[in-house]
């Protein structure tokens, strides 16, 4: 779950936080990430809360289903009805939710929509929330994506300036030898020193290829 949180993706998500009490009529719609202890907020509609305990949270039990969770009137639900947000100032008696997953298939938190009375959720209104929980599965995983290609660009970014900085000072030495020795006319075998330079001129073409790659 951590790894999302890493996102600035808190605009994005707000406007399906939105999408989802529009659609269900429901005056309050949280986009929620599940730490181990904590419930982190990152979009709300209806409500201004950034965290919560996760063990007072109704969205605990959504992640033990894969389907849409519905708490019609939590003060008659055993499992809800003590609970600090049923009880005290926010008054919460209907809730429901779903899901979200990482690509790899964990559940990692929820979407879900609230209200201060009792309700319900029509079948059509679960599907929309199922769909509207897939919108934000997409926008973690293209952040995710995005994220591992900036670091892989810098990855390869050290790799040419190593390559550059490390290989090409040797690099001009061995050519400069190549050059004396033609000048003094050593004894050696031309051949030789002709493959030698035919090697260093194509491991600079590499390094110069490798750079200019990287850099685009």
């Amino acid at each position: 779950m951590s790894r999302y949180l890493m996102f600035d993706v808190k605009k994005e998500v707000g406007q399906i936080a939105k999408l989802a009490a529009a659609i269900t009529k429901k005056p309050i719609a949280l986009i929620t990430l599940m730490d181990k202890n904590e419930q982190i907020i990152l979009a709300g509609e209806g409500v201004n809360l950034e965290r919560m305990p996760r063990a007072t949270s109704f969205c605990t039990h959504a992640l033990e289903i894969d389907d849409v969770i519905v708490v019609e009137d939590a003060t008659k639900d055993i499992r809800f009805k003590d609970l600090p947000s049923v009880t005290g100032d926010f008054n919460i008696r209907f809730y429901a939710g779903t899901n979200l997953k990482s690509n790899d298939g964990y559940k990692i938190g929820t979407l879900c929509v609230y209200d201060i009375k009792p309700n319900q959720l029509s079948e059509e209104d679960k599907k929309y929330l199922k769909i509207l929980a897939a919108q934000v599965d997409h926008i973690f995983e293209l952040n995710r994506q995005l994220s591992l290609s900036v670091k892989k660009n810098k990855t390869l970014e050290q790799v040419a300036w190593l390559h550059s900085h490390h290989l090409r000072g040797p690099l001009i030495s061995v050519l400069g030898m190549i050059d004396l020795i033609k000048l003094d006319n050593y004894k050696f075998n031309k051949e030789y020193i002709n493959l030698l330079e035919k090697s260093a001129n194509q491991l600079e073409e590499v390094i110069n290829q490798l750079i200019t790659n990287t850099s685009n």
